[in-house]
């Protein structure tokens, strides 16, 4: 005799968004929100993260052996949960201070908070940041400022609204600003 069988997804508190540029001199010291995620999610099965990790180093995450890798920068996209790193793929750097990037790494976040269940959803920005200047700063020097972050995120909620509607409701509930950022009064503001 056949049962029905209801599949429940997994159901987790905190999906966490780490968007991280490692296009400056702070690459290697930054690597540690990454290792400090990992090791959260071992000792937390309710918190997943949806990593965008632009960087010189060699590996995903985790321990970094070297310097810079003889490819140079690459983007790194992946997920973190029970202590492991899920769905990664690799592609040449990426414009972390793109605000189309930047909207699609929030509707992506926002979808894996929807398949996974979450009921909180955060983004945490890693850069070096540009002070009270601005906000992510690419290689030459140019910043997506405060405001263009806000549209991005804003962007990325419609995306994931559009293509999801039964989870339209869904929003970024904190957004996390390391490194450089977090001392402005600015991005407080914005």
């Amino acid at each position: 005799m056949l049962q029905n069988v209801t599949i429940t997804p997994a159901r987790r508190s905190l999906e966490f968004g780490i968007y991280r540029d490692g296009d400056n001199n702070l690459d290697a010291i930054q690597e540690s929100t990454l290792s400090q995620a990992l090791r959260a999610s071992a000792g937390d099965s309710r918190i997943e993260f949806t990593v965008e990790d632009t960087t010189a180093l060699r590996a995903p995450v985790g321990p970094r052996q070297g310097q810079d890798d003889k490819e140079g920068l690459r983007t790194y996209d992946y997920t973190i949960s029970d202590g492991d790193v899920g769905n990664v793929r690799s592609d040449k750097a990426a414009d972390m201070s793109d605000e189309a990037n930047l909207a699609r790494f929030v509707a992506r976040t926002l979808d894996n908070a929807q398949a996974s269940g979450a009921k909180q959803t955060w983004i945490d920005l890693v850069d070096h940041g540009g002070g009270d200047g601005g906000g992510l700063q690419t290689r030459d020097g140019s910043v997506m400022s405060m405001p263009d972050i806000a549209k991005a995120i804003s962007d990325g909620l419609a995306m994931h609204a559009g293509a999801h509607p039964d989870d339209a409701r869904r929003s970024i509930d904190g957004v996390v600003a390391n490194q450089c950022l977090m001392d402005t009064m600015g991005f407080a503001e914005g």
